[in-house]
């Protein structure tokens, strides 16, 4: 089952919506106000799920279809070994043991996680343990996932690792809201919001967010370094369009 619709208002000037495969970065001041209205239910906003106001007595429709993975949780690891953390999760949900080992399998292959599976957590580094806070959330498969500063954890080859997974997480339907202090992350996702604490300030598209560059600077965001590059290139007329690739954008210049 798919999500079609996300939506959160806290009132007219904070509000905004998510559909299936969306992939939404949030920067700004309100970025923890907003998850924890969302995941505590506020009663004074207005969250929908597929058209369903969701409120204190059906709030298990969204608890049910949410994952969190938190850097404030980072270190929260209650098992004796990461096999067993991530399968905590399924063993409250009653899943037989044939389909928890596959389920186990199958996410710690993905993030690649399986020759960590016999160790204990807290001897992980910090950016496999980012590794295992995605899969301990993910093996339930939520459709809403929302990340809360842990991409920065990962190296780079973990962070290739994830953002493959991300996408064709949302390939499926399903949707990430990130929450970041991190402009780079902004590349990840198709739309971009950037709050404070009254408001939104600007949202849309990613690359039509980031264009805005006058607004961007007010704010205090530089652009990403890849944006900033093929904007230097753009501008000289080196190449057509935007390349957020580094690889697509060398081999670009040299052709």
């Amino acid at each position: 089952m798919n999500l079609d619709y996300f939506i959160y208002k806290e009132n007219n000037d904070f509000s905004f919506n998510a559909k299936e495969g969306d992939f939404i970065t949030f920067l700004g001041e309100a970025n923890d106000t907003i998850i924890n209205n969302i995941i505590f239910i506020n009663s004074n906003d207005y969250i929908t799920l597929d058209y369903l106001k969701i409120n204190k007595k059906n709030k298990e429709k969204l608890i049910s279809n949410l994952g969190y993975a938190s850097v404030y949780l980072l270190n929260t690891f209650t098992s004796e070994t990461v096999k067993d953390e991530i399968a905590y999760v399924l063993e409250s949900k009653a899943i037989n043991k044939k389909e928890m080992l596959n389920r186990i399998n199958e996410i710690s292959k993905e993030l690649g996680l399986e020759k960590y599976l016999e160790m204990h957590p807290l001897l992980l580094d910090e950016s496999t343990k980012a590794k295992l806070s995605l899969a301990r959330i993910m093996v339930s498969n939520p459709k809403i996932l929302i990340i809360d500063n842990i991409l920065s954890f990962l190296d780079r080859d973990d962070f290739y690792i994830v953002n493959r997974f991300l996408k064709e997480y949302i390939s499926k339907g399903n949707i990430v809201l990130n929450f970041t202090n991190e402009i780079e992350e902004s590349l990840l996702g198709n739309k971009l919001i950037i709050n404070n604490k009254e408001k939104i300030l600007i949202s849309g598209g990613t690359l039509s967010v980031l264009n805005e560059e006058k607004i961007m600077k007010r704010l205090g965001f530089n652009l990403p370094f890849i944006v900033q590059l093929s904007k230097y290139f753009k501008d000289y007329n080196l190449i057509d369009n935007y390349i957020l690739d580094y690889r697509k954008l060398v081999d670009t210049l040299w052709k």
